[in-house]
């Protein structure tokens, strides 16, 4: 049975902590049948109780670890409940299980029984709670259940130092090609020593002074260590059982370091023990990297030369500016090191793609290069989230400098005010992670020569990314041919919604396609009725047209995560897709999703696009109005450049309109107020394209002489605004097309 020092016996009625008194009880009224309470102990001067019972368990028919039918445990409680109770089995052939604590030499073996931080469950642990878990435990134990086949050690339950170990990526892959490595302090006021690699040296500062004994172990299969060493020749004895030889190494670097005049005079100096040891996996037979491990030696490379027998203190005036001096005859012994104390202390590993996606929550890095068009508010806040999650390899686009306006939502600081927006977010990407792969091109897309960089990027990208929230930049990226998907994403002008447009990945479905359904979207769902609604502007200078929208950073933090998080998904999806954000007035998002998906024809060099949602709306109308024929107005957009139209909406029959099994004539009252209303609500987007109309059951949708007559009408009244006339036709089980350019 084990105990602190300087515990004393006391009855299990004046147990006083109160989570200890409350597994007293637990004990003796409910673990009759598995647990017997032994004793109970408390230190003087008091601090901590101690509680220890038997514990009956029931053991597997072949246990995976040499657990008793019976241990005794012991659980330490703190008078301040800041720390969890400490739970311990005394005796000293306690099997070497995963999840356990290291602990000092002299101290019984640790059970490690919840990984939860303490501060965050202390308040409604019981005493049940604490049993359940130690009997959980050995349960796991038994059964070989207890932790992960690839963690190879395990947390250390206390460090001993304020010190905390940062470990860089070129660090890293210095080891790995067994090159030499650099440490020292990440700043004056810091205790976070900065591991690098030998071309990256770190600063001293002040006083403090560091010695790098860099330990490489072979690969060996993954073994815990059972106990934490607290001297040097504890270390010692710890890597000399995985085949290193410390002792002999710090012997050489004493000498080394004597014989270079080391002026350690007046100066701390501390000699870092980094212990790098890759790990076989047990199952797999692979070999993989494992966290280094660092231990701190508050002792010069001299004081520790001196206690193995190399050194002597020079207390002399020869040679005054060497502190120590080599022994002409080496006094071998290691007896000295039982007096050097070692400290244990944290690895940080710097942040990588790997390890950014796994603190994401994400299941896999995508490394897929992204080139984003935009490095205003929205892009810089996307780029910056999904470079944090270890997403992509980046190139920013932009040709827009960053004025004091734009840091009231932008990612950048005022370090960059009057800078160039792309190369200085590429900037902050960079400083994210090491491992980004950013770069940067200050270009307008819509103006590039010949063979731009910018234009190569694109070309050459696997995705890319319009954030410039400008049409003519989605349009531009949509037309231009290439392999790399386009996504878009933008705010409204109001500030309270987002939008995320992604194309098919094959392209066979364009930005322009689903655009298409968005703006369908927005004017069929009665919950996007005020979606494009104007903003509050303001001019950030005297010009008239310097003017920006009043959208506060909070929207902005908000809106750019939804997309961010959402941006993902979209570009690995092999379907079109369409996401709609918006924020309510109490503060909810309601979000509208669907794969986007046209029917695209091509006609006398115009290119028409027609959402599929569209067209079976059209048949549902048709079949409705049977027997009699229906119709009514279409609205869409017309892009005379690129010559292409997206029909997008139909609009009601005004009430006018007479439908008959023979024919359908289209009436005008209240039309123009329906085609202003749609043009609004689209923010001025779409316009009157044609018409539609329906043939009655058992006819096709072949135009006859009265639609021919039709749509030369038609063709003349769009004329004036330079645009062709179409005419839908909705027959039995079929759509047609009817499209005619005045002449």
């Amino acid at each position: 049975m084990w105990t602190p020092a300087g515990s004393v016996p006391v009855e299990s009625k004046e147990v006083l902590i109160p989570l200890a008194k409350a597994f007293v009880a637990f004990i003796e009224a409910e673990c009759s049948d598995f647990a017997r309470l032994r004793a109970c102990h408390r230190t003087t001067p008091p601090g901590v109780e101690t509680v220890t019972f038997d514990l009956r368990i029931e053991l597997p028919q072949r246990p995976v670890y040499a657990v008793h039918p019976t241990e005794t445990v012991s659980v330490c409680f703190l008078a301040d409940n800041r720390m969890a109770p400490f739970v311990a089995v005394g005796r000293q052939d306690f099997p070497d299980t995963p999840h356990q604590l290291l602990t000092r030499e002299g101290l019984p073996s640790a059970l490690c029984i919840d990984d939860r931080p303490w501060e965050d469950v202390r308040g409604d642990y019981s005493g049940s709670e604490l049993m359940i878990r130690i009997v959980n435990w050995f349960e796991k134990a038994c059964e070989g259940r207890l932790h992960g086949a690839d963690q190879p050690f395990d947390p250390f339950f206390a460090y001993d130092n304020g010190y905390s170990v940062i470990l860089r990526a070129d660090a890293e892959a210095a080891l790995a090609e067994g090159k030499d490595l650099t440490i020292g302090l990440a700043g004056v006021d810091s205790q976070c020593l900065v591991v690098a690699s030998r071309g990256e040296a770190q600063e001293a500062h002040g006083a403090f002074v560091l010695s790098f004994v860099d330990v490489v172990i072979e690969p060996q299969r993954m073994t815990r260590m059972r106990r934490a060493p607290a001297t040097l020749r504890q270390l010692a004895d710890m890597l000399a059982k995985r085949g290193f030889d410390l002792i002999e190494r710090l012997r050489r670097d004493a000498r080394a370091w004597a014989g270079s005049l080391g002026e350690d005079r007046g100066r701390t100096w501390q000699v870092c023990v980094f212990v790098s040891m890759p790990q076989v996996h047990p199952l797999t037979g692979e070999i993989g990297a494992s966290l280094p491990m660092v231990f701190l030696v508050p002792a010069s490379l001299g004081d520790i030369g001196v206690a193995l027998g190399v050194l002597t203190t020079n207390d002399t005036d020869d040679g005054k500016d060497a502190s120590h001096l080599p022994l002409l005859v080496p006094i071998v012994s290691i007896d000295g090191s039982d007096a050097i104390p070692v400290f244990m202390v944290p690895v940080h590993r710097e942040l990588d793609a790997e390890r950014a996606t796994q603190l994401a929550g994400r299941r896999d890095f995508d490394r897929r290069h992204l080139v984003m068009v935009g490095a205003g508010s929205l892009g810089s806040a996307v780029a910056e989230h999904l470079t944090r999650e270890g997403q992509y390899r980046w190139t920013v686009i932009d040709d827009d400098t960053l004025l004091p306006h734009n840091m009231a939502r932008h990612m950048l600081t005022l370090a960059s005010c009057g800078r160039a927006k792309a190369p200085q977010l590429v900037g902050r990407l960079r400083s994210l992670r090491p491992d980004v792969g950013a770069d940067a091109i200050v270009a307008n897309v819509l103006h590039l020569g010949a063979e731009d960089p910018a234009a190569e990027a694109i070309d050459c990208a696997d995705l890319v990314l319009d954030a410039s929230a400008s049409i003519a930049v989605s349009r531009w990226l949509s037309d231009r041919e290439g392999d790399a998907r386009r996504l878009c994403a933008f705010f409204t002008p109001d500030g309270l919604s987002c939008v995320l447009m992604a194309e098919a990945a094959d392209r066979t479905q364009r930005l322009r396609d689903v655009e298409a359904t968005y703006l369908r979207e927005v004017l069929v769902n009665p919950a996007l009725a005020h979606h494009h609604r104007p903003g509050q502007q303001m001019r950030h200078t005297g010009a008239c047209r310097a003017l920006t929208n009043t959208i506060p950073s909070s929207s902005v933090a908000v809106l750019a995560g939804l997309l961010a998080g959402a941006l993902p998904g979209a570009a690995s999806a092999p379907a079109a897709s369409l996401r709609i954000w918006s924020r309510q007035p109490n503060g909810d998002i309601t979000s509208v999703g669907m794969e986007a998906s046209c029917v695209c024809l091509e006609t006398q060099g115009w290119r028409i696009t027609v959402p599929e949602s569209l067209v079976r709306e059209l048949a549902s109308k048709r079949a409705e109005a049977l027997p009699n024929e229906t119709g009514g107005p279409l609205v869409g957009l017309a892009d005379h450049v690129a010559r292409h139209i997206a029909i997008v909406h139909a609009l009601p029959s005004p009430p006018d309109s007479i439908g008959t099994p023979a024919g359908f004539e289209r009436g005008t009252r209240g039309l123009r107020r329906s085609i202003e209303d749609a043009r609004a609500r689209s923010g001025g987007q779409v316009r009157y394209l044609g018409e539609w109309h329906s043939h009655p059951s058992g006819h096709c949708a072949s135009p006859s002489s009265v639609d021919v007559r039709q749509i030369q009408q038609l063709s003349l009244a769009l004329s004036i605004d330079g645009l062709p006339a179409i005419s839908l036709i909705v027959g039995e089980g079929e759509m047609g097309l009817m499209f005619r350019t005045a002449a």
